[in-house]
């Protein structure tokens, strides 16, 4: 008998959100008329954090012994084999089609791979830009290092883990406002992923507590950044999307979406709303989504220009591309490889499930 997956809601939402910042990206080659509802792809990525921060505890956190180095191998093998064979691609595309892109060398390559990656045009103090100006990249350098953190800190013992993330994170939101560093603005924005570990605490306890303490570390956090950066705040003429907006509108993201989260969690009734459960189906290729269609929209509009059709063109191909990496790629090629087989049980438990996925 097959087990129901109650956590199907996270997947929809999973892969809804890849395809906002496919949309999002894309919005110049559509109607004018839906492109003001199209500008928050900053907010969807912040979603991803939540979701991953969630998905991460809500697995760990339950087993009874953390072992960090398989932790970290999985994880690795979870981003890094595609990640590497995207950046390949996009030297591929951008040589097949001369368009010049910038930032495709050597060291970018491997500044990349140690997560030191960013939006240059967004954020001060960022030395290394995307690999290609595939602008979706920024998240994963803070994705790996938030594993990172989490590695180091286990899966136990969640009040003394809150504390060191709050520690942790105001104090270099003190000094990121004076001394701008890729370091330092990557911790500042642990406190997001690690809100959606909370919310998983309070899912597996029951209790609202760990939300709550989960939302004034992250309040904690960018009051350190806001009071730090009070002259700048005040002075800039810079827009939402810019330094030194960019990052309390990611904040406040964070904490929309956790407090409609954990509203509809205690009060909606998932039977209501089962008609959207086939949109799950995205969600085992988001990663993949998310990761390739700017190397494809612009090898897209380079050939065929703007237009509906160039987009329906690059939409079918963004979605193919997306399958192949997941479930040819990765599930049929790098997991044999690089994950040792082991013997499957005879009842996969629905958090496992879920960990097999995320």
């Amino acid at each position: 008998m097959k087990q129901e997956n109650k956590l199907w809601p996270l997947e929809v939402c999973r892969g809804l959100a890849a395809i906002y910042v496919v949309l999002h990206h894309s919005r110049q080659m559509l109607p004018h008329a839906i492109q003001p509802f199209l500008l928050f792809g900053q907010e969807a990525v912040i979603l991803f954090f939540l979701l991953s921060g969630f998905v991460i505890h809500y697995n760990y956190s339950v087993k009874p012994v953390f072992d960090r180095a398989d932790f970290l191998w999985k994880r690795f093998v979870r981003i890094y084999p595609i990640f590497i064979l995207v950046m390949i691609l996009s030297i591929v595309l951008n040589l097949a089609t001369g368009a010049r892109q910038e930032h495709m060398d050597m060291a970018t390559f491997f500044y990349n791979i140690a997560g030191l990656q960013d939006s240059q045009l967004q954020k001060p103090g960022i030395g290394y830009p995307t690999f290609g100006d595939n602008d979706p990249l920024w998240s994963l350098g803070y994705e790996a290092w938030f594993y990172v953190f989490y590695a180091i800190v286990g899966s136990a013992k969640f009040n003394r883990n809150l504390l060191i993330v709050v520690l942790v994170s105001f104090t270099s939101a003190i000094l990121f406002s004076f001394y701008p560093g890729k370091a330092y603005l990557t911790l500042l924005y642990l406190p997001i992923w690690w809100l959606g570990a909370a919310i998983a605490e309070s899912t597996l306890t029951e209790r609202t507590r760990p939300f709550l303490w989960g939302m004034l570390v992250l309040l904690i956090a960018i009051g350190g950044y806001a009071g730090g950066s009070y002259e700048q705040i005040k002075n800039s003429s810079n827009s939402i999307g810019l330094h030194p907006f960019i990052e309390i509108r990611h904040f406040s993201a964070a904490i929309v979406f956790a407090i409609v989260w954990m509203m509809a969690q205690k009060w909606l009734s998932m039977k209501h709303f089962t008609w959207m459960q086939p949109l799950a189906v995205l969600a085992p290729i988001s990663y993949g989504i998310y990761i390739v269609h700017v190397p494809l929209l612009r090898a897209v509009k380079f050939i065929l220009h703007d237009g509906i059709i160039a987009w329906c063109v690059f939409i079918v191909l963004t979605l193919i591309m997306a399958y192949l990496l997941e479930i040819h790629f990765q599930k049929k090629i790098v997991l044999p490889l690089l994950l040792k087989r082991k013997k499957t049980p005879a009842r996969v438990t629905e958090r496992e499930l879920v960990n097999i996925k995320a």
